[in-house]
């Protein structure tokens, strides 16, 4: 991955953010949406797909939103727009002919993920934000989803509260662990280190093993996102490392300046702490050869008890955290 899509991993970071000014007022990507999109009206606001005549006004709301949201570039968002993929779209409010707010969402199967939501500030504090949001948890409804996740800044005590008085409930912690490069701890690997093969892939690597993902999004992001790289012709990072024969995880990659972000951190099951400690130093060894960075940063669910005490016993600190919050909207069709 390139610098624009530099924090996609702990957003991918934190996205979903914005809700302060809302209550103030399938599987495949190659599988392609109708070029026609249906937009509902509510009151002077038209409600729909995003379409490549918005890419600079969803840029334009990015950069003004960037207290809450990790930035996207343009050929990023202008792929998206264009792939009009099942797995990843974005949904925008238009006021007029200017739009005033946008949704980016994931979905994969009965589940989907916001991973960023924002009203531009001209237009904030009048409900544009809600009455968005209840428009695409209606379609997603109607798509056969079951649960729709979003992530919320610890500190954002106000956007946590909209979200749970809106029906959305804390489910998990995100942790973003960080650590210098050279500090990584490579003790007692050095037999290990002899067995270790590390494959540079094109494409996000789809493993037949199941592996164990160090976040919730990251199931969500990043083969869709790997399409979406694919067709703006840039190339991720990834990395396959095995021991001897076996697998023992997978990784994709994001620069900034002296910053690695891993943005998808998957093991084997099979003794996975041993797993991490291996992955890990070869990738410090990766960064290291090629000097892409002096700092890693890996987000990992709070649930993940093996992978969090691996990650500290090599040298990894808490920098940052953040609520996983979900909805069920099939307890709400119920209703």
């Amino acid at each position: 991955m390139h610098n624009s899509k530099f924090l996609r991993g702990f957003r991918q970071t934190s996205v979903a953010r914005m809700w302060e000014f809302m209550n103030s007022s399938e599987d495949s990507d190659s599988d392609s949406e109708s070029d026609s999109d249906d937009h509902s009206a509510v009151m002077d606001i038209v409600l729909g797909k995003a379409r490549l005549s918005d890419v600079d006004s969803i840029v334009s709301i990015f950069l003004n939103s960037l207290d809450f949201l990790d930035f996207e570039d343009r050929d990023w968002i202008e792929g998206v727009v264009r792939k009009r993929s099942k797995r990843v779209r974005i949904y925008v409010a238009r006021l007029g002919n200017e739009v005033a707010g946008f949704v980016l969402l994931y979905k994969k199967r009965d589940k989907a993920y916001i991973d960023a939501f924002a009203v531009d500030p001209r237009y904030r504090g009048i409900g544009i934000g809600k009455k968005l949001l209840s428009y695409v948890e209606e379609i997603l409804k109607q798509e056969g989803v079951e649960k729709l996740y979003l992530t919320v800044k610890n500190s954002n005590n106000n956007a946590l509260g909209m979200y749970i008085k809106h029906g959305y409930r804390i489910v998990s912690t995100v942790l973003v662990l960080e650590s210098l490069v050279n500090s990584i701890n490579g003790d007692g690997l050095e037999q290990s280190k002899k067995l270790v093969k590390v494959v540079e892939a094109r494409d996000a690597f789809k493993s037949r093993v199941k592996l164990l993902d160090t976040s919730i999004w990251t199931n969500f992001t990043w083969d869709a996102d790997s399409a979406i790289y694919k067709a703006i012709k840039r190339e991720q990072k990834s990395l396959v490392i095995y021991i001897g024969k076996r697998l023992a995880g997978v990784v994709a990659l994001s620069t900034n300046k002296d910053h690695v972000v891993v943005e998808r951190l998957a093991v084997s099951y099979y003794m996975p702490a041993e797993s991490i400690k291996i992955v890990i130093n070869a990738v410090k060894e990766y960064i290291e050869d090629r000097g892409l960075g002096k700092i890693i940063r890996i987000p990992v669910d709070s649930t993940k008890a093996t992978m969090l005490q691996t990650l500290i016993s090599l040298g990894f600190r808490i920098v940052y955290s953040e609520y996983v919050l979900c909805k069920n909207l099939a307890d709400e069709e119920e209703e």
